[in-house]
């Protein structure tokens, strides 16, 4: 390529001198016949000046296709540099590839959960404003924090919370209690001195009640001041509420403490049940064994995902008709457009979409990935593309298919699961 700009640059360079010589020999030539006054008009010899603005155009063609190149080359050299400058660093003079998976950042991050110096202290059963009862809606993660904005919704009320019931009506269809998928009493210790939390309702309480307990839904994200001013009366005229469908209905924007609580409540008090954990930790050690790192990828390509999202991924009626079904379960979902959807950026991305983003990103195809994702859909036809990507692709199936069915069999009797 440089031998190639070179002779384009010797070239413009000659044509711009020879341009140059045979302008300068018209002009010299006119203005020295023009300042004799000894010669005859008759030999005098017109130039036209049509060929002189011709030449002239000539040579600002020229200048502009030598300026060109040079654009041309500083733009091909800048793209260099910057793509250099993103996926290597200067280190004693050579150039060394980054870590896709280290941040020199990463020190900068630290856990933020402790409670401050004037965080007031727990408010005790007897003295609480009532009891909250909870029932959460969703898959896992999605109950998962709609339990985590429920002891924050207690604090907030001064209410006793009952421990959470789980949806056992989604798409899932899944029977677990909550003590069968989390350690319920290192959830209630690990919080008594943020909220009081018991495990049912105390019977002299229910039997003192002339009504049963309250049930309402609160609006989504709502914020501290609705649940002190639409809830606590309730609570203080009845004793008892219950709030259901409780999916995301508490604000993001909350004081410092109340977020320090949330992290409290997610990251140390919702710990998986000691069998969940021995699990889980042989299928990380297993991973580990064949590779030092991997990336754990949790494709949100579940059939209800995709049906509550309203969006469309090219498979005809038959999709159309399938996610449909899906779609009536919630009657409040407004009728969306596909592709004002896929617009927004609202769509889940599809496997081979993760695929070429981890590849986009850096990872090469020899790293190891786990997908921790229930039924896809689409199934083997919808993953091929990100297994053809990373082909060291692995599930829990893959990994520990015996066990899970022992699992599922002794702590989730049939009907259970």
């Amino acid at each position: 390529m440089g031998v190639e700009k070179a002779w384009s640059f010797s070239v413009i360079s000659a044509n711009l001198a020879l341009l140059l010589q045979q302008l300068q020999k018209h002009i010299c030539w006119r203005s020295s016949s023009s300042s004799s006054s000894s010669s005859p008009p008759s030999q005098r010899k017109h130039i036209s000046w049509s060929i002189v603005c011709g030449l002239m155009l000539f040579g600002l063609g020229l200048i502009s296709l030598f300026t060109g190149h040079v654009a041309s080359d500083l733009e091909w050299y800048s793209q260099r540099l910057v793509k250099r400058s993103l996926y290597s660093k200067l280190d004693g003079g050579h150039r060394v590839p980054i870590d896709i998976w280290k941040s020199k950042y990463s020190k900068f991050y630290y856990g933020c959960s402790e409670r401050g110096p004037h965080f007031a202290p727990v408010v005790r059963e007897r003295l609480s404003n009532g009891y909250l009862l909870i029932a959460a809606s969703g898959g896992l993660n999605q109950q998962r924090t709609g339990i985590t904005d429920a002891v924050v919704v207690a604090r907030i009320l001064n209410a006793t919370l009952v421990v959470p019931e789980l949806d056992h009506h989604s798409f899932w269809k899944d029977d677990s209690d909550f003590p069968q998928i989390f350690d319920v009493d290192w959830f209630i210790s690990s919080l008594a001195k943020d909220v009081t939390i018991i495990k049912r309702v105390p019977d002299k309480v229910m039997r003192s009640m002339e009504k049963p307990p309250y049930t309402m839904r609160v609006p989504r994200k709502s914020t501290p001041e609705y649940y002190l001013d639409q809830v606590l009366p309730i609570l203080l005229r009845r004793r008892v509420v219950q709030l259901t469908k409780f999916d995301y209905r508490l604000a993001n924007n909350l004081d410092e403490e109340q977020q320090k609580l949330r992290c409290r409540v997610n990251y140390h008090a919702l710990r998986f049940t000691k069998p969940i954990r021995e699990l889980g930790q042989r299928l990380v050690t297993r991973m580990r064994t064949m590779a030092k790192r991997f990336i754990a990828v949790h494709l949100r390509f579940e059939p209800d995902m995709l049906a509550f999202s309203g969006c469309y991924y090219g498979g005809g009626e038959k999709e159309r008709y399938e996610l449909g079904e899906i779609r009536k379960r919630w009657v409040t979902l407004p009728d969306l457009s596909p592709e004002g959807e896929r617009k927004r950026g609202k769509c889940p991305l599809t496997p081979h979409e993760v695929g070429l983003m981890l590849r986009a990103l850096g990872f090469k195809n020899d790293t190891y990935l786990y997908i921790a994702s229930g039924e896809i859909y689409g199934g083997e036809e919808t993953l091929r593309p990100l297994r053809e990507l990373f082909p060291n692709f692995y599930t829990k199936e893959m990994l520990a298919s015996e066990e899970l069915e022992t699992f599922s069999s002794l702590f989730f009797p049939p009907g259970c699961h």
